[in-house]
């Protein structure tokens, strides 16, 4: 049987992609046989291969080209650099091949790309996928023969270590933005990687005290004739080179001399080229025409070379010129001719030192030849007694073997801490544009490592510069990619891992940041791994802890970046198995009401793709989060639940689903209350009643119908929300059920009162009073506030509104009596405004500016917005009465903007009514008149204040 054609991805990586194709290729092999025509090219496009796999790519034969990938298998902080040298030593080298004089066109382009392997009828190999590969192959077809052409994102990896020149822009289909090309015209040879990297202003110098105070003192000692050295120690990104530059350009140094050294990754195949560079710049000796020439300038230096043996004096001159060594063999011992070649280097070093002390600098040894590394440690020797003070930094511990009089110093250097992390965050975001959520993310996803921390910060600045990101940035942390300059360093750290410690790492990644030590070890054994041996390898390695509050129950990332980068580096549907996989060995440990859990299975399942599973467990977690009064965070839980029930209503809509839609959206619409997304409570309210009819689930139907006509009055057509309102008391009434007949009864009665009907309102409560007076006194589990107070003094607020003072009085007063017993501040601002209400209604604006002024007190401490509006138009009507202007223009304006921030028209209609008051009594009659026209209109389209009980309220009085 045929084997199927497929792809299985296996890993997502930061890459930069190489395409190489010959030119003519075609016309050059059309007319000859197949052998003969691979005779022809091969030779050119193994060279092509081969240079590329010499920087670490993974390449692949195009046909009459090669494509060549930087940053796989192992990820590499310089894939793009790698990228660019290939294509120019391509370039380079080819025309050299044969005297055919090939031509080449070379395209460059950086992104991530989809590491797998493809399987067919013949095997499998390994594939590459993703928008990457296709704009590198598009900027190689456009590209000029023998020109290395990059895309911009390329030269943003790459850093200023090449020169380059703008030659136009690439379109591409599907409407994304252009690629903007760039032709790469050589290299900067005297530019320090240091340099190369600081494309942006150079970020705050802080923390770094006790370092500084250490490479100051070694130089003080150099001064005084006390040479030594130090070695800056730690990890990629930490600061070392930031230091050394810190001393050399911002610290008083007095009359000194600096040769700066660097080793670069592209150059570890090159002995000695860290060293020659600089000894070329400085002494010429490249510029030199002949060997006698070379051979005078080195004896000048030097003070001859007539003591080196010839294989000797031959290996000095080619570090400096195109001088071939001879090939007849030395008697001198090899080892020991290397010993003096070190120690000719270490002289020409020294020699270039004038009549000052000398600082020399030796940057990322960590991609040093074992050459550049002999000369230094020849050095370290050298330097008692003088004043020159040798500065090193590395990655890597234990990089020489020759200090006898111990003159090297180890300064280790380590993140920053606490309080310098956020120093340096708000310094690079700027305080007006930090929060505590946006710092903390930067400093938990950096580690207090100061690359990193700069890479995010201005990462992020540029993300909240882009147009409708501000708002929304804190909600969308966790989806925000890695900076490309950070992911492969912390890629490589885990690719030194062996594949099975990198594959449990990985399973660690999408459990995320900290784990219970059971959970992961049974989810470990689950998928087949050794559990305990998996997990101490990487404790042991650095990646993961034990924290030290925890008695060894809880393991977590040593670093919360390699977390996320561990997680992006999983294709999707490998990545939902281990999401599956995890929420299988939650489950097996049996439900639990703690909401971490709960909260850990939802989101395994949701990850995993188990819909069903995933819904039932947010909608679990909502409603644990209402009972911890947390409702905000119960909002977003049943959304979730909602989003994974149209995931299976999309591809089985069963029955279970329906149940459970119904279930989460009666959870939403408690938790909404408290946020007064009424415009999402109307919307909720009409899906899930159109859920209770499939149900045939008459409960459930007249209760959302209720809070639709709560929603309407308060929203939009108070005459709809009154007919809604009756539907759901005659069904309440049918089905004997005493609580939605009450709730019911409440809808229909503020309906009513916003409709001006004062009279209608009061007698929807009376019908309901004993239940309203007796059985539901409590305040509900999860709501605001009592129904007995909903219901009683909306009855109050009409007795008052229609001068039945007495009744109004005395239903106050229980109404205060029952928020004293709930302790409810709902109940208790509801109260008070009905007695500010009472109050204003009798002309007695004073008692009722102290009543209204309470309950706004108590609505803004508690946050109910609502009643904030509610109170605000009587008092702003007692206190312009009162002569309380400006004070009344304070509570109306605040009052307006809460309510046409939530779209309730009907409070704007209300705090409305009370406006023209008082403008009328700012003596503003025009703008009075105006706005009663404009409340008019506003009236009579959603049939607020229509009654005739309530022309007062529309009546404009100068």
């Amino acid at each position: 049987m045929r084997k199927q054609v497929q792809i299985e991805p296996t890993e997502r990586r930061m890459c930069t992609v190489l395409f190489a194709d010959i030119v003519r290729s075609t016309m050059m092999i059309g007319s000859l046989d197949p052998e003969d025509a691979v005779s022809h090219l091969g030779p050119a496009i193994e060279l092509i291969m081969s240079i590329c796999e010499n920087f670490g790519a993974t390449t692949l034969f195009t046909g009459d080209g090669a494509l060549a990938v930087f940053g796989s298998p192992n990820a590499d902080e310089d894939h793009a650099v790698k990228a660019i040298a290939s294509a120019q030593r391509i370039i380079e080298r080819i025309g050299k091949l044969d005297d055919r004089q090939l031509d080449v066109r070379v395209g460059v382009h950086s992104g991530e790309l989809l590491v797998g392997q493809l399987q067919h009828t013949l095997g499998e190999e390994q594939a590459f996928l993703g928008p990457v590969m296709n704009i590198a192959s598009k900027i190689e077809a456009a590209a000029r023969k023998n020109v290395v052409t990059v895309s911009g994102q390329v030269l943003e990896n790459a850093g200023d270590l090449f020169d380059h020149t703008h030659v136009g822009d690439l379109e591409l289909d599907g409407g994304a933005g252009p690629i903007k090309l760039f032709e790469i015209t050589g290299r900067k040879e005297q530019v320090s990687r240091w340099m190369a990297r600081a494309r942006r202003e150079r970020s705050p110098f802080v923390g770094r005290e006790r370092e500084l105070a250490e490479l100051v003192a070694a130089w003080n000692q150099a001064r005084d004739g006390k040479g030594n050295s130090v070695l800056l120690l730690g990890a990629a990104g930490v600061g070392k080179s930031r230091l050394l530059h810190e001393l050399v350009e911002n610290w008083p140094l007095g009359a000194h001399q600096v040769l700066e050294f660097n080793c670069f990754s592209l150059d570890q195949e090159a002995a000695y080229l860290p060293i020659t560079r600089v000894i070329n710049a400085r002494l010429g000796l490249s510029d030199t025409k002949s060997d006698a020439e070379l051979d005078q300038k080195l004896s000048d230096v030097l003070g001859g070379t007539k003591f080196l043996d010839a294989h000797t004096r031959s290996a000095l001159y080619s570090l400096f010129s195109r001088f071939q060594m001879e090939p007849a063999l030395s008697a001198v011992d090899p080892s020991r001719r290397r010993r003096q070649l070190n120690q000719m280097l270490s002289r020409l070093v020294l020699s270039m030192k004038q009549d000052k002390p000398l600082l020399l600098l030796f940057e990322d040894l960590h991609w040093a030849d074992q050459g550049t590394l002999d000369v230094i440690d020849n050095l370290l020797g050298q330097v008692r007694g003088t004043n020159v003070l040798i500065l090193l930094t590395s990655r890597n511990a234990n990089l020489f073997t020759n200090d006898p009089m111990g003159l090297l110093k180890v300064v280790p250097v380590a993140p920053l801490g606490e309080a310098a992390c956020k120093d340096l965050i708000t310094r690079l975001l700027g305080q007006s544009d930090i929060d505590g959520q946006l710092g903390s993310y930067i400093e938990a996803m950096s580690g207090r490592t100061p690359l990193f921390v700069e890479e995010f910060a201005h990462h992020m600045r540029d993300r909240m510069s882009q147009a409708g990101f501000k708002d929304g940035a804190m909600d969308s942390l966790g989806d925000i990619e890695i900076p490309a300059r950070v992911q492969p360093l912390i890629a490589s750290r885990i690719d030194a891992l062996q594949s099975e410690d990198r594959k449990a790492l990985q399973l660690v990644a999408v459990g995320g940041l900290q784990w219970t030590w059971g959970v992961l070890a049974d989810t470990l054994q689950r998928l087949g791994f050794d559990a305990k041996t998996q997990i101490s390898t990487l404790i042991e390695r650095g990646f993961l802890e034990l924290p030290e509050s925890q008695d060894g129950q809880q393991l977590r990332f040593s670093h919360a970046l390699v977390q996320k980068v561990g997680y992006r580096s999983i294709p999707r549907q490998r990545r939902a198995r281990l999401h599956r996989a995890i929420y299988e060995t939650l489950l097996s440990r049996g439900t639990s009401d703690d909401l971490d859990v709960a909260q850990s299975i939802a989101r395994h399942a949701d990850k995993g793709e188990l819909w069903l599973e995933a819904a039932e467990a947010y909608t679990r977690c909502g409603e644990l989060s209402i009972k911890l009064f947390s409702f905000e965070a119960a909002v977003s839980y049943f959304e979730n639940a909602l989003r994974c029930i149209d995931q299976v209503q999309k591809r089985t809509g069963t029955q279970v689903a329906v149940d459970l839609g119904l279930r989460a959206r009666r959870g939403l619409r408690v938790s909404l209350v408290a946020s007064g997304n009424f415009n999402r409570i109307l919307t909720i309210s009409r899906e899930a009643e159109a859920l209770s009819d499939a149900l045939g689930d008459t409960s459930a139907r007249v209760a959302f119908q209720v809070d639709q006509a709560i929603m309407l009055t308060i929203l939009a057509d108070v005459r709809q929300a009154m007919e809604v309102s009756e539907r759901a008391l005659r069904s309440a009434t049918d089905a004997e059920d005493p609580r939605l007949q009450a709730n019911a009864a409440f809808a229909l009665a503020q309906a009513a009162w916003f409709h001006g009907n004062f009279a209608a309102a009061r007698s929807a409560i009376d019908q309901h009073a004993d239940l309203f007076q007796t059985v539901f006194r409590v305040a509900e589990a999860g709501t605001t506030g009592s129904i007995s107070v909903l219901g009683l003094a909306t009855r109050a607020n009409a007795n008052s509104m229609m001068h039945r003072f007495d009744e109004a009085d005395a239903g106050i007063r229980e109404v205060l009596s029952i928020a004293e017993e709930t302790g409810k501040a709902y109940d208790l601002s509801f109260a008070l405004i009905a007695r500010g209400i009472w109050c204003w209604q009798r002309n007695e604006p004073a008692d009722a500016a102290i009543a209204l002024r309470r309950a706004l007190r108590v609505s803004d401490d508690a946050g109910i917005d609502v009643l904030c509006c509610f109170a605000a138009a009587p008092l702003a009507r007692v206190q312009s009465v009162l002569g309380e202007l400006p004070d009344a223009r304070l509570v109306l304006n605040r009052g307006l903007e809460l309510a046409r921030d939530m779209e309730m028209e009907a409070f704007v209609a209300w705090l409305l009514s009370a406006e023209v008051q008082v403008l009328a009594q700012e003596g503003r009659t025009k703008e009075a008149k105006e706005l009663q026209s404009d409340l008019n209109d506003l009236c009579d389209r959603n049939g607020y204040f229509q009654h005739e009980q309530s022309k007062a309220l529309r009546a404009f009085e100068t």
